[in-house]
């Protein structure tokens, strides 16, 4: 079976928007970390509907039915992926915060490799992004991830990202769940920009 993630969080940030796409090489050719995004959201879905689903592999990628949310778990966790691959303005926090993408129109991932984590880094990769949202007068930007995922939310908290909505956001309306089986929550991260600059 065919990976699902990378045509998810990787592939449409590349397509439609690469001036926000940032790789850092180990010094020999080999890309061991990234960020990528957009400045925004509303424009992204649009564009992702509009150019960059068109392009995908409708046998390997199928639109799977959207009767009702997969769990994030287990067998259904393929569909679920699908689901949000064919739909991503159905994401939990899009339905339930709609004011999110108003005040933080632009939202990113990152991701280093174990071995360039907590050298700088990644803190070096969030520079170069947000130095390039704030020339483009971006007011805010947002981030979602999972809460268990302590390390990377006191990465973000060091970089500056205060949490938008205390206590998180829980998949009670998807039923996704962590690979444990449990219900999964969420985490969601904003900053506000430099105007001025």
């Amino acid at each position: 079976m065919i990976s699902i993630a990378p045509f998810i969080w990787a592939t449409p940030y590349i397509h439609l928007h690469p001036d926000y796409c940032f790789i850092l090489d180990s010094g020999n050719g080999t890309a061991v970390g990234y960020i990528i995004g957009t400045p925004n959201n509303e424009q992204f879905l649009a564009k992702y509907h509009a150019e960059y689903l068109p392009t995908l592999d409708s046998v390997k990628l199928p639109k799977p039915s959207m009767d009702r949310p997969a769990k994030w778990v287990g067998e259904e966790l393929p569909t679920a992926m699908l689901q949000l691959l064919h739909s991503p303005g159905e994401a939990l926090h899009y339905k339930a915060l709609p004011q999110l993408v108003e005040q933080y129109p632009a939202h990113l991932h990152i991701n280093l490799l174990p071995d360039y984590q907590q050298k700088g880094y990644g803190k070096l990769l969030m520079h170069r992004f947000l130095e390039k949202l704030n020339a483009e007068r971006t007011k805010g930007v947002h981030l979602v991830l999972a809460a268990d995922n302590i390390n990377a939310d006191k990465f973000y908290e060091k970089t500056g990202f205060k949490e938008y909505l205390l206590g998180g956001i829980d998949d009670e309306q998807t039923g996704e769940a962590s690979l444990d089986g449990e219900q999964t929550s969420w985490v969601i991260r904003v900053k506000d920009l430099d105007l001025a600059t």
